[in-house]
């Protein structure tokens, strides 16, 4: 799912503003059912964040050793629910 155009964007934005259709067509949970289990913490905001920026770094380590530069110029990383700048 996080394979999307806003990588910019953190998780949570691309959940409920910008992907609902597609966050429900591959969990089947809809963005209702995401904030409800926000407000249980069934997430782990810390654990997220670094899951998200780990499979960041994998997904874009991978493309660069087959050739692709998958976003140019791409100067910031959205997380889970937060936005970090690229060193």
């Amino acid at each position: 799912m996080y394979l999307t155009d806003f990588r910019e964007n953190t998780l949570q934005d691309v959940i409920t503003k910008l992907e609902p259709d597609l966050f429900l067509a591959v969990t089947g949970l809809t963005v209702k059912d995401f904030h409800l289990l926000v407000r249980l913490k069934v997430f782990n905001t810390e654990q997220m964040n670094q899951a998200v920026f780990a499979f960041r770094r994998y997904e874009d380590a991978s493309l660069r050793y087959t050739g692709i530069e998958s976003h140019e110029g791409l100067t910031h990383y959205g997380l889970y629910d937060t936005v970090v700048g690229r060193a």
